[in-house]
């Protein structure tokens, strides 16, 4: 008596099971494709169709698209934090440090543009936090920064954080601009950021600070022991509003 086979199912054959992180980093590359290929308004059928997997399978590891685009989002600030990172670590003189991390940002969105445009509309759409993540992670890196580099400068070191919140939210801005009118050259924005960034810093004491030379930990890091021992009210402290005009003046 001839026995009968279990007829194959089609398809791969069975392989080791996957990570499902490593599946995730994968739908992520994916994404990243497709939103560079099909622009901003990339869908979540065209994200799905680039991975060559069903919706519901990328529903499966993000559970709906403002879940994609939190993880978008927290890759994509990554990549930012490190080339900031990288452009506030630099040796010479503050205001060069400030153009270098203003130019960073404006180059990685200049390469990152449909990407860059895909997180912006959905933050702005959408209610996940992912723009506010972007920013903060940013932000938060510059503080540290900025908050370092005016205690070496002997200031106040209190309005670090807002300061650097408004710094990433006008380069946001202005970045953002940039891009739909291209009306002047990415160096000229550079500079126009940065002379605006600089007329406020400088006042603030961070035109006082030495240029850190390689090896040093930078501005963020690196305070003498004169300026680290000081106390607070020892320090020269910043009025972020002038004080009224004396009577008679």
């Amino acid at each position: 008596m001839t026995s009968r086979r279990t007829p194959s199912r089609p398809g791969r054959p069975r392989g080791p099971r996957r990570d499902r992180d490593e599946r995730r980093a994968e739908l992520l590359d994916a994404a990243e494709r497709a939103i560079r290929r099909v622009g901003a308004s990339a869908s979540m059928d065209e994200i799905a169709a680039e991975a060559g997997v069903t919706k519901p399978i990328v529903y499966s590891h993000f559970g709906d698209k403002a879940g994609l685009v939190s993880a978008l989002t927290a890759r994509v600030a990554s990549r930012l934090n490190t080339t900031i990172g990288a452009a506030l670590s630099q040796t010479g003189e503050p205001r060069q440090v400030v153009a270098s991390t203003i130019e960073a940002f404006c180059t990685f969105i200049e390469s990152e543009t449909e990407l860059y445009r895909f997180l912006v509309q959905s933050a702005t759409h959408g209610r996940d936090g992912s723009g506010p993540r972007l920013m903060s992670d940013i932000g938060n890196q510059i503080a540290v920064t900025l908050g370092g580099g005016l205690r070496r400068a002997g200031a106040d070191s209190g309005a670090a954080e807002p300061w650097a919140y408004a710094m990433v939210g006008m380069t946001f801005a202005g970045a953002g601009w940039w891009l739909e009118r291209r009306s002047m050259s990415k160096e000229d924005l550079v500079g126009y950021l940065t002379q605006l960034l600089w007329s406020g810093l400088s006042g603030a004491g961070l035109d006082r600070i030495e240029p850190w030379e390689a090896g040093d930990a930078g501005p963020g890091l690196h305070a003498s022991a004169t300026v680290a021992s000081a106390t607070a009210a020892e320090r020269p402290h910043i009025q972020a509003v002038p004080s009224p005009r004396a009577s008679g003046d």
